[in-house]
């Protein structure tokens, strides 16, 4: 039966079916054309909509992918053949048998194709691409010539050589250099661009105007940008050294090409992470040649000869020099134009709008003059002749003007320039400050565009000029104008005549060296502008009293950086001053700056100031006050600012003492309503009922930063230009029209509170948000949505959104047209019953009831989405989701193209029910990911979940990849078994750090797929890896694998999985491990490892050799069961280790051994027990070179042989060594340690520690001489001890700063002949129940330096300073002054009797300010007189202390409780030496 089953479906499948195909092919024929129709339809519309799409990413200036473009064009074909068959019907429809019966086979011949052409066009338009477009790596503005760019023969050939020796193995450093303006930063970027367009490197790297960095600065300035370039993160908690590193690791093993232009000295190219090599070669241009830079190869760049000069010139000035009989004159002025491009250009611009022959006379003539001067000259010359052409009125005075305060960096910002110009009235045809700016960046724009002599303006106003026309216009307006101009690390070596400084108009004088001003006033009756910039503000540098006595006609002045305590007095005789700027100072008594009635400008920028004197209330003329920054300032008096009536422009954010109406003694708000003139506002209001009603209702604003509330921070960022709300407010009725008008331009708004529910309502009601570029609500629980679907924020590049307890969805209603396209960053933090992004539904925003969510996994359909497929995200950049409860799966399996590819931030925390992070529809969207951290989110099972998708289409990628992600966090979820599938893990070539914590059933980092045998796993720029608390870990990869680590600088396993006998059973790595770039090796809190190096199979070689080349720091702590590095024979070698700590690691004896004697023990066979292997093996030549601070527990021995002299020369530069004294010859061995100066002596045998050689004490003779170089010392544990030594010991540490002295119980007393105490700052002794007293008189009276004393847990204590009884019988008082201790604390003394038991004498503590007395019998107090009182009392715990200490739980009659604090203590202690 089951035969003939068969047979019959194998007959209906080659029979009935093709044959019901192919007449429903007849029956569906009219069917098929109409599908057809519709599919041609919806690929033109899917055309359409991608080629929206591409053109936008095109103007954003991504790179469309080929297979994207490709899509594109395809279906032309097909649109054809549609089109051709849909012609076809028709004609088909006319032909029939005769007019009776249709044609049949025509008609199924259409059909069939019509058919499968809808199908093939179907599939096309339905493919997806998860992106279509990447982000191609950065290029220099300067790989593309600029219009203006020409190729001269003069370049073109020094180009040519320079390429040419870049090409040389040998020549690795070449050099340019040439006069200012010659053209050397545009030779540079031609290099660049050849160099690029060749592809002789993997990288290159260019600088511009190296020069403009500060001194000081230059280094590290430096070396960021080439990080920068490099596409390294900059690491501000990196120093230049540490940088280096980074950056010489980066390039080592890469051909790249640095070009340094404009350096004014030799650098030190090492110390930036640079060495010139055959792979790394260096580019330097410079004025004049730096032969401290040892170049293989150098250039002098010259002028422009007379052709090259003519082509600049001809294409700058324009085509009014084709003009036969303006030709010959403008050849002969370019001639005479000096040769430097900068020149040409500048007189080439300033011409092009001489449309006249005489004109172009006129300039010849005044040209004429420069033949007998040089070439440097004549340029100088040339660009003061363009000046010259300037506008008289505006554009010279400001042009100078820009040139004086450029300083060394060539930049002029606006902020300054405003006030400036706006006080010498600079600025002609304004009334009111910000028609002033707006005309300033009109007038720089013109400088820039028209007449060249600037070179760009930025988005914040900010001007870059030339060195060489900046050295140009102070070279004018010193000759001119008599002006003094210097800057940054300049020196002013004597102050001018007093014939010149009468003449002089203009004092520049920024951060550089000058003499002290003279107390004599100066006399400079055409002086108008003043800049005093001291370099530092703790610099002792003063204004003397009458200093401005002969400077009346002063109309700014700039004193920056400078302590004023109270301002000259001569100041009021400035009575033309137009603006004053006191910024960075730290101010006094102001009061005089009200009787400069005329102040238009007042800046106390950045100052320390307490409060504005009433007197400011006077300066009725000022239009713009700036205390931004002043942080201080407490008091501006009531009716001050309401006094300011001609105030434009109103800077005090950090003002935070505002008063409410009636009698105050501070500032109100509602004196800003007296300012009708105000157009700029910034402000700071903390309590919002101290807003008036109708606020703003008379004024102007045109920028303001408004904050209301206490819950804000000020913006740090001061040149920020948007309009910024944040606004807390607490009535509804706060919420007037005033507010409402400035949310129309408000830019930047946060909102906090529960009338935030009714400015959202407000927002989206009359379309206020279409200008919103960021947005930030909290703190209500009325919301239920903050966006609807009719008024969307079109231009909102922030969205953040924190508790909002009853927030269901960002979004309400169907959205039109992708309104997030410009949306760069996603927060939302706090929100208890977020389950999705958008919701179809119309309910409102705003609830005023609280209701119970039921998302609908919760009842039984399907899980909510989060981010559903119809929201589009094309341009976000960072998502943060903190502590959303409901969320459990963020992206559906089915998303908008391009949505979520710029993606670089993923931050996800305390999402308890997210069950993965990447679907399978995020696969390919992930190009962009930098950094991924996961905290708090215990359901977590899956970061890239491999599942099938819901409905994924033919062209879904398969794998995960994320080739940019860098560092990774894995904090405390509890579900995850594995971090990366194998596919992932294989591109981390980006990964820096992997840092993952308390996730308890890890098992392990990388998850295997497929049946990949042994796969490899390379991280190529990890440096920081860090594993801690993960029980259930037992290996990295669950199978054979291969991994490489090159770059790993920090490894630290803490309490990983005891029981890994399966795959790591009880050793960290195998013996063909490397790690040659790991600079910390941590590993703690593993309980089964034993080996660090494991032993696998039979030794190749008889020694195994490990060299860890970078490691600085290794550190071995709670390993029960370790026993050595390798269980065989080896050497180690560790020659940068700096730092090597031991604490608890129980089965290691010892701690090294020398090979070669070891293995001459082993060899011998004469030893009858078994023989030990020490922790280490080391060669004799010096294994530790660098190694600074060893720290053994009392458990290890320093040296393997007992009675043989310990090698101190392999521990030569030892500074800390901490060990147990417990070998012969210990103190022979530290006596040999030249370099130690801390010294922790743990354990040991003897009773007493500091013998002289020779005393017949019948003690062990311990040391005999001095060790002048240590100054810590600590005792610790040594249970035998009595003594430190006794009164015939010679002196053995002479300068000693700390003693620490713990749990030595039978310990007789500190004082000793061994110690000097007179260098003492720190000593602390405890757990010591032998010692009856601490020191004696004689030793007390020494303790000068002493600053810090504790003493704790000597049960037999009586007294800390004891009196020898000579003091008692002489009758008189004695003092002993503790004159720097500043902390005393004594704790559980028991039987105290005093400080000092004799009332002879007094203990004074001047500096005290810090007394703790704890379960002591006595009590102290601190006289008015700086001494100490001591009474017979009981109390629980007295302190004193000016200090916050710390806060100890105890229990006065719980003896534990002591013991237990105590011990704490030292085992803290234990550890920190360690």
């Amino acid at each position: 039966m089951e035969i003939l089953t068969g047979i019959i479906s194998k007959i209906i499948e080659y029979t009935v079916e093709p044959v019901g195909r192919q007449v429903g092919y007849l029956i569906h024929y009219k069917r098929n054309f109409e599908n057809l129709r519709s599919q041609l339809e919806n690929l033109d519309a899917a055309k359409d909509r991608m080629k929206h799409m591409v053109d936008e990413d095109e103007r954003k200036g991504k790179k469309v992918y080929t297979h994207v473009q490709k899509w594109l064009t395809e279906p032309n074909e097909m649109i054809q053949e549609a089109n051709k068959l849909l012609e076809d019907e028709d004609h088909a429809k006319t032909k029939c048998f005769r007019g009776v019966c249709p044609n049949l086979v025509s008609y199924h011949q259409l059909s069939r194709k019509s058919a499968k052409l809808a199908e093939k066009i179907k599939e096309h338009a339905e493919k997806t691409f998860p992106t279509l477009s990447y982000n191609a790596p950065l290029e220099e503005i300067c790989a593309t010539p600029s219009q203006n760019y020409m190729a001269f023969e003069s370049r073109n050939s020094i180009v040519e050589e320079i390429m040419e020796g870049l090409k040389h193995p040998d020549i690795n450093m070449i050099g340019v250099y040439g006069l200012s303006g010659v053209g050397k930063t545009t030779l540079a970027q031609e290099v660049y661009r050849q160099a690029t367009k060749e592809n002789l490197f993997d990288e290159v790297v260019i600088v511009l105007d190296v020069k403009k960095y500060p001194d000081l600065e230059k280094k590290e300035r430096i070396q960021k940008k080439i990080v920068e370039k490099l596409g390294m993160d900059v690491d501000e908690t990196h120093d230049i050294d540490a940088r280096a590193k980074h950056l010489w690791n980066r390039i080592k093993d890469k051909n790249i090409f640095v070009i340094l232009d404009d350096i004014w000295e030799a650098i030190d190219l090492e110390a930036l992470g640079l060495r010139p090599m055959s792979t790394c070669k260096i580019l330097l241009t410079s004025r004049k040649r730096v032969s401290e830079m040892n170049m293989e190869k150098e250039f002098r760049l010259e002028v422009l000869d007379m052709k090259e000069r003519w082509r600049l010139f001809e294409k700058m000035a324009g085509d009014i020099v084709e003009d036969d009989r303006i030709h010959e004159v403008a050849t002969l002025i370019a001639k005479k134009c000096g040769g430097l491009p900068v020149s040409v250009v500048a007189v080439a611009g300033s011409l092009r709008s001489a449309t006249t022959l005489e004109e172009w006379r006129d300039a010849l003539r005044d040209f004429k003059s420069f033949d007998e001067h040089g070439r440097t000259k004549s340029a100088y010359l040339a660009l003061e002749w363009s000046y010259n052409r300037l506008d008289g009125d505006e554009l010279k005075p400001l042009f100078l003007l820009c040139g004086i305060i450029a300083g060394s960096t060539c930049t002029i910002f606006l902020n300054d320039l405003l006030k400036y110009a706006m006080g010498l009235s600079l600025v002609k045809h304004v009334g009111t400050v910000e028609e002033a700016r707006d005309k300033l960046i009109s007038l720089a724009t013109k400088l820039t565009k028209d007449y060249c002599l600037l070179l760009d303006i930025d988005d914040d106003g900010d001007i870059r000029m030339h060195e060489l026309v900046r050295d140009v216009a102070m070279e004018i307006a010193s000759k001119d104008n008599h002006a003094i101009a210097k800057a940054y690390g300049d020196e002013l070596k004597e102050w001018p005549d007093r014939n010149s400084l009468k003449k002089c108009t203009a004092i520049s004088l920024k951060s550089c060296k000058i003499p002290r001003l003279p107390e004599e006033p100066w006399v400079c009756p055409e002086l108008r502008f003043f800049v005093l910039e001291n370099h530092n503000i703790d610099d002792p540098l003063e204004i003397p009293d009458k200093y401005f006595e002969g400077m009346k006609e002063l109309k700014v002045l700039d004193v920056t950086k400078m302590r004023i305590q109270s301002l000259p007095p001569s100041l009021k005789s400035l009575t033309n001053l137009q603006t004053l700027c006191l910024d960075g100072c730290v101010l006094g008594d102001i009061a005089l700056v009200g009787q400069l009635t005329n102040l238009k400008i007042l800046s106390l920028l950045k100052s320390e100031v307490r409060e504005l004197p009433e007197e400011i209330g006077q300066l009725t003329r000022l239009q713009l006050l700036d205390l931004t920054g002043c942080s201080e300032l407490v008091l501006i008096p009531a009716g001050v600012i309401s006094s300011l009536t001609s105030l434009e422009d109103l800077r005090m954010g950090s003002f935070k003492q505002w008063e409410g109406e009636g009698r105050r003694r501070n500032a109100s708000v509602s004196e800003l309503k007296h300012l009708s003139k105000l157009t700029a506002l910034e402000i700071q209001i903390l309590d919002a009922k101290l807003l008036p009603a109708n606020m703003f209702s008379d004024t102007r604003l045109e920028r303001y930063t408004i904050l209301i509330g206490d819950c804000w921070l000020y913006p740090k960022n001061y040149s920020a230009s948007s309009n910024m709300l944040k606004l807390k407010l607490t009535t509804n009725s706060q919420f007037d029209q005033d507010i409402k008008l400035l949310l129309k331009r408000c830019e930047h708004l946060e909102l906090d509170g529960m009338v935030a529910a009714n400015i959202i309502s407000y927002i989206l009601a009359s379309d206020s948000g279409k200008q919103l570029k960021k947005l930030h609500v909290q703190n209500n629980d009325e919301v239920t949505a903050v966006i609807n679907s009719s008024h969307a924020f079109p231009i909102l590049e922030s969205l953040s959104l924190d508790n909002l307890v009853n927030l269901e969805t960002v979004c309400c209603g169907q959205l039109i047209d992708q309104p997030f396209r410009k949306l760069r960053s996603l927060t939302l933090r706090n929100l208890p019953k977020l389950i999705g992004f958008s919701s179809n539904g119309s309910r409102p925003v705003v609830t005023t009831e609280a209701e119970e969510i039921i998302s609908e996994n919760e009842i039984g359909g399907p899980t909510k989405v989060f981010m559903d497929g119809e929201v589009g995200f094309p341009g976000l950049e960072s998502l943060i989701f903190y502590d959303l409860p409901a969320l459990r799966t963020i992206w559906h399996d089915r998303l908008a193209p391009n949505s979520f590819c710029k993606l670089r931030n993923v931050e996800v925390s305390g999402c308890d029910t997210l069950i993965n992070i990447f679907p399978p529809s995020m696969m390919g969207r992930l190009n962009a990911l930098g950094i991924l951290m996961i905290k708090q989110c215990k359901s977590l099972q899956v970061v890239f979940d491999f599942k099938e998708a819901f409905d994924t289409s033919r062209t879904q990628l398969k794998t995960f990849e994320c080739p940019n992600l860098g560092f990774v966090v894995m904090d405390s979820c509890e579900s995850l078994k594995n971090i990366f599938p194998a596919s992932v893990a294989k591109g981390l070539q980006q990964l820096r750090e992997l840092i993952v914590w308390n996730c308890g059933i890890l098992e392990e980092i990388v998850s295997k797929e497929g049946v990949e045998t042994t796969p490899e796993f390379e991280f190529p720029k990890l440096t920081t890896l860090i594993f801690w608390t993960l029980p259930q870990l037992r290996s990295f990869y669950p199978g054979l694998h291969v991994s490489k680590w090159p770059l790993l600088k920090e490894n630290k396993d803490r309490n990983s999985k005891e029981n890994l006998e399966t795959v790591i059973p009880h050793f960290l790595f195998d013996e063909k491990v490397g790690f040659p770039s790991l600079e910390r090796l941590s590993v703690e809190n593993c309980g089964i490892l034993e080996e660090i190096v494991a032993k696998e199979g039979v030794e190749t070689t008889p020694t195994e050799e490990f060299v860890f080349p970078n490691v600085t720091l290794a550190k071995f702590q709670h390993l029960p069961q370790l026993r050595s590095f390798y269980p065989g024979l080896h050497i180690s070698k560790w020659p940068l280790l700096e730092d090597l700590r031991f604490f608890e690691c129980g089965k290691v004896e010892f701690f090294a051994s020398e090979y070669s004697r070891f293995q001459e023990r082993l060899d011998s066979g004469l030893v009858c027990t078994p023989i030990k292997q020490p922790f280490l093996l080391v060669d004799k030549d010096n294994p530790f070179p660098k190694l600074k601070k060893l720290g053994l527990d009392e458990n290890k021995e320093i040296w393997y042989e007992a009675h043989s002299p310990l090698p101190a020369e392999l521990f030569r530069n030892l500074k800390i060594l901490r060990f147990s004294c417990v070998h012969p010859n210990s103190f022979a061995f530290v006596q040999k340690l030249r370099s130690l100066e801390e010294l922790i002596v743990i354990g040991g045998p003897w009773k007493e520690i500091f013998v002289y050689e020779g005393i017949s004490s019948g003690e062990i003779d311990a040391v005999g001489r001095t060790f002048p170089h240590i100054k810590n010392l600590g005792l610790i544990r040594m249970q035998e001890l009595m003594h430190l030594g006794n009164d015939d010991c010679k002196l053995i540490f002479p300068n000693l700063e700390i003693l620490k002295v713990w749990q030595c119980g039978r310990l007789k007393n500190l004082t000793s002949s061994a110690i000097s105490f007179r260098n003492l700052t720190t000593l602390e002794v405890g757990g010591c129940e032998g010692l009856k007293y601490l020191t004696t008189y004689s030793v007390a009276k020494c303790l000068h330096q002493l600053t810090g004393l504790v003493v704790l847990d000597c049960k037999s204590m009586i007294e800390l300073v004891a009196s020898n009884g000579d003091e008692q019988d002489s009758g008189n008082d004695y003092e002993i002054a503790f004159s720097s201790l500043q902390h005393l604390k004594l704790s559980d003394l028991p039987i105290l009797r005093g400080f000092c038991s004799s009332e002879i004498f007094t203990i004074r503590v001047p500096s005290l300010n810090s007394l703790i007395v704890e379960k002591c019998p006595i009590q102290l107090k601190i006289s008015p007189d700086k001494s100490l009182i001591q009474s017979i009392s009981r109390p629980e715990r007295q302190q004193i202390t000016e200090e916050v200490e710390e806060k100890e739980e105890e229990d006065d009659d719980n003896e534990a409780g002591s013991s237990y604090i105590f011990h704490s203590l030292l085992h803290s202690l234990l550890r920190t030496q360690l």
